[in-house]
């Protein structure tokens, strides 16, 4: 496992620039924040990359700015809402980097992000990134410039699990608990192998809010499930899961940290997603009980080409953002 352990935002990674990324940005109804999350793409520094935005068939006009924004992203609106699995499978497909790294459509990274993952870049590796939260009323003061981390606002940092059982593991807890996963597990090197820490296994610390991924590996393990669709909290962690199977190993970088800003109303969505918390566990136990799909990479390509032809083509280009760092 790697982890860089320096927080200082203000502080440049070492070494040259690493290999060139793709961002994927799935987005539903994020118009509110997806200019400030493209705005700190384009300011990205030591790192070419190409950003790739998905939107889901949004209510807003998401798209319609994404498709406006200087930094002439690639801009894909499917047809009919399918959910962020298809949204980033499709961004998968159109992607060219050898490492896709996929950031939520209200995440935004400092400057020096991007650069630590693409310095540990690699075929076999899936990168985990950080986040802590901000609430959209911060925009109102101006661009966002924060110079240190507080990592225990990201779950896989510190956890409290409350008393109960929980939804995962199953475990049953007399009382609440603090889990601090990367120090009690000296940054995930005694995780894996089916064990668990409370309500995490290895799988489940991969996050899609920000994460590296290698493109080749993705495709053929057969991208995210399209049945988490309505569903909240596992198809990463599936993803997760097949990559593992498949051989990949997952480091956290905790230096690679990005901001999640929040919705200016929270309440319904999380509602949403608490709800429907049990039949994610359901079915992403029925999917661990079956074998590794096989020929993935083929059915992924189809896949992501019947959205395609589907969808409008906000901005095709293929412009690359070249770091002048």
């Amino acid at each position: 496992m790697i982890a860089a352990r320096d927080n200082d935002w203000r502080l440049r990674a070492a070494g040259p620039v690493g290999a060139p990324l793709s961002v994927v940005v799935p987005i539903r109804n994020r118009a509110f924040a997806i200019t400030h999350v493209l705005d700190a793409l384009a300011a990205s520094e030591g790192v070419d990359l190409e950003v790739v935005v998905v939107d889901d068939a949004s209510d807003d006009d998401g798209a319609f700015r994404a498709a406006a924004h200087p930094c002439r992203p690639t801009v894909i609106r499917l047809a009919r809402p399918v959910g962020s699995s298809v949204a980033r499978n499709v961004g998968t497909i159109l992607a060219s980097a050898p490492t896709i790294v996929y950031v939520d459509g209200d995440m935004v990274l400092p400057p020096l992000t991007l650069r630590e993952l693409a310095s540990h870049a690699s075929d076999d590796l899936v990168l985990l990134g950080f986040r802590q939260h901000v609430p959209a009323a911060a925009f109102d003061a101006g661009p966002l410039t924060p110079t240190n981390v507080d990592l225990d606002q990201d779950p896989r940092v510190s956890t409290v699990f409350a008393a109960g059982v929980l939804p995962f593991s199953g475990t049953i807890l007399d009382s609440p608990q603090r889990c601090r996963l990367l120090d009690e597990t000296d940054d995930l090197r005694e995780l894996g192998h089916g064990r668990w820490m409370f309500d995490w296994s290895l799988p489940r610390t991969v996050i899609t809010a920000l994460v590296a991924m290698p493109r080749d590996a993705v495709i053929d393990v057969g991208g995210f499930h399209p049945g988490f669709h309505g569903l909240w909290g596992a198809e990463d962690a599936y993803i997760g899961a097949k990559l593992i199977a498949a051989g990949c190993k997952v480091v956290p970088v905790r230096s690679a940290v990005g901001l999640h800003v929040g919705p200016p109303d929270t309440q319904p969505e999380n509602g949403r997603k608490q709800s429907s918390l049990p039949r994610t566990v359901a079915f992403y136990r029925s999917l661990l009980a079956q074998p590794m799909p096989i020929g993935g990479g083929t059915w992924l390509r189809e896949h992501a080409q019947a959205q395609l032809d589907r969808a409008t083509v906000m901005h095709g280009g293929r412009t690359t953002i070249r770091s002048t760092s």
